[in-house]
């Protein structure tokens, strides 16, 4: 299973009419989850159930929570576990998902991505894909 179906399998599209029957996880821990699952990162359910937090863009509409997952994820792929702020690669990778994602979609706020009526289910299929491009481990 690729990146972009473990996104689908988390946040399906099928049930995308609304947030309340897209499925169990919002958008930021679809992404963070599927990242988590692809890549078998040793990641607690803890971490996990965070992430619920950051959906629908902070809840406001704001940051997208699926750039949101993908940063969370990052930090624990080229994070380390000492100091991991201050790593050059991991702002590397963050800096090459921002500019690939607002390259892709044009904006980085939830309000402006997503559309007027369901969920954002496909945008969150085509974010996967630009994360699977750039956040090779």
């Amino acid at each position: 299973m690729n990146l972009s179906e473990r996104v689908n399998f988390y946040m399906p599209r099928a049930q995308s009419k609304d947030q309340a029957s897209r499925g169990k996880y919002n958008c930021a821990e679809s992404m963070f989850r599927a990242i988590v699952d692809y890549y078998n990162l040793d990641v607690s359910e803890d971490a996990k159930i965070q992430m619920a937090a950051f959906g629908g863009g902070l809840s406001q509409g704001d940051a997208c929570g699926l750039l949101i997952g993908g940063y969370a994820a990052l930090a624990h792929i080229y994070g380390g576990k000492s100091a991991p702020h201050s790593n050059p690669q991991l702002k590397e990778m963050c800096t090459q998902w921002y500019t690939s994602f607002k390259e892709k979609f044009g904006n980085t706020n939830c309000r402006h991505l997503k559309p007027g009526e369901g969920g954002c289910s496909a945008l969150a299929i085509e974010a996967a894909g630009v994360f699977e491009k750039i956040a090779v481990k």
